[in-house]
C-alpha cells in the first residue's frame, strides 16, 4: 500500500512538474499569448499601409488627376498653352535679413 502511495505521489509531482517547465507549461503559454498580441498590433499597422498604399494606386490608375498634381506640386510642370507666372516680391527693408544656412556653416573672411 505504502508503494502505491509513492507511485501515485511521484507521478503527480512529475505531472505537476510538467505543467511548470517543459514543452506546454503555462510560462510558455503566457509567451506565445503576448507574442500573438505583438504580432496582431504589427499586423495592424502593416494593414493601416497596405490601406494607403492601395488607395494611392487607386487614384493612380482612375486617372491623370493624380500624376498630375503631383507633377505640377513636385516638379514644377505646367501644361501646354498654359502660361507660368513668377511673383518676386522685394525684401522689406525694415526686416532683418536672416542669415543662410550657408554663410552661418562658411569660414569666416
Amino acid at each position: 500500500m505504502k508503494f502505491l502511495i509513492i507511485v501515485h505521489i511521484i507521478v503527480l509531482s512529475l505531472l505537476l512538474v510538467s505543467l511548470w517547465i517543459g514543452h506546454g507549461s503555462y510560462p510558455e503559454i503566457w509567451k506565445l499569448e503576448q507574442d500573438i498580441k505583438k504580432q496582431k498590433e504589427m499586423n495592424q499597422l502593416q494593414e493601416e499601409k497596405n490601406r494607403l498604399i492601395q488607395a494611392e494606386l487607386e487614384d493612380a490608375r482612375e486617372g491623370y488627376s493624380a500624376i498630375e498634381e503631383r507633377a505640377r506640386s513636385e516638379l514644377g510642370m505646367i501644361k501646354k498653352n498654359e502660361t507660368f507666372f513668377e511673383i518676386i516680391l522685394k525684401p522689406d527693408p525694415k526686416k532683418k535679413k536672416e542669415p543662410i544656412v550657408s554663410d552661418v556653416l562658411s569660414e569666416p573672411k
